[in-house]
């Protein structure tokens, strides 16, 4: 009976394309290419549709459309967490992973020393995993 549980708890994560770490991969690569593109992906909603929740699109669209005036926005960019990016952060990489109560995080490395990483939180969204929430891991 156990066998079943755990089969019927592992099923959805198995159904999911990719994995939290080759999405997170892959978002950060297009994200930072759009970037080095002088293009604004963190109000490509579209964009970001395939990787981020739709509860966290909701409330980007929320904080950047409107009269800015109303409202604070962040001093960092939302998924870098930083104000600005070195020209080396085109070379993207997963640390890690780690599973919690809350989501998985993936730890990504940003440029060719990794000095400058985050952590996505990733959740399943209808099968797919997508990216709640960034914290900056950097000292």
């Amino acid at each position: 009976m156990k066998t079943l549980s755990l089969i019927a708890f592992f099923i959805p994560l198995l159904a999911s394309a990719s994995g939290p770490e080759e999405t997170a991969l892959k978002f950060n690569q297009w994200y930072m290419g759009q970037l080095q593109q002088d293009k604004t992906p963190l109000t490509d909603f579209k964009g970001l549709a395939p990787y981020v929740t739709k509860k966290t699109i909701d409330d980007l669209k929320a904080m950047y459309t409107g009269d800015s005036e109303d409202k604070d926005v962040a001093d960092a960019d939302m998924f870098i967490k930083a104000q600005d990016f070195n020209t080396d952060w085109n070379n993207v990489s997963v640390i890690s992973s780690e599973l919690d109560p809350v989501c998985t995080h993936v730890y990504v490395a940003f440029g060719n020393d990794k000095k400058h990483v985050v952590a996505d939180c990733f959740v399943l969204e209808n099968g797919s995993w997508k990216i709640q929430s960034v914290t900056n891991i950097s000292p």
